[in-house]
């Protein structure tokens, strides 16, 4: 039977593994290194959100090579300049963040201040769900016509 102290430090390692993978993968999505994510990502990962396509649209991905599919079309829509996570909390195997990024739109320049909102859940250290909510009013002045 493990101490206290034994169960306080393996939730630790946990809790740090999950956050450096957390980080990992922001970067890559924020450098558009796609093919990397797969690494990160379970073969039966499931994205869920919220984009914009003339309109706001909510988006459903299933399976590791649909979800990078999107990572990819995410990078053709915009392009992060900056990320700066506001909030972060692991409890096990979940997460919940509050980010501000900064995109750009590739076609008119144009930049937006975005606030996404991210519940990411993993198993055996995998990125098995990841929930993406942004704010969908700065999403649309960033597209604006």
């Amino acid at each position: 039977m493990l101490t206290s102290n034994a169960n306080r430090q393996l939730s630790e390692l946990d809790r740090d593994l999950i956050e450096q993978r957390i980080h990992a993968f922001w970067g890559m999505r924020r450098r558009g290194e796609v093919a990397e994510l797969a690494s990160l990502v379970a073969e039966d990962c499931v994205y869920v959100g919220r984009t914009w396509v003339g309109h706001p649209a909510d988006i459903r991905r299933e399976g590791r090579e649909a979800c990078l599919e999107w990572a990819r079309e995410l990078s053709r829509m915009a392009v992060t300049v900056k990320m700066e996570v506001l909030h972060l909390l692991i409890d096990g195997e979940q997460a919940v963040a509050c980010r501000r990024i900064t995109f750009r739109d590739p076609g008119s320049q144009r930049m937006e201040d975005v606030m996404v909102c991210s519940f990411m859940r993993f198993r055996n250290g995998e990125m098995a769900e990841l929930i993406e909510y942004p704010d969908m009013l700065a999403i649309s002045r960033l597209f604006a016509d």
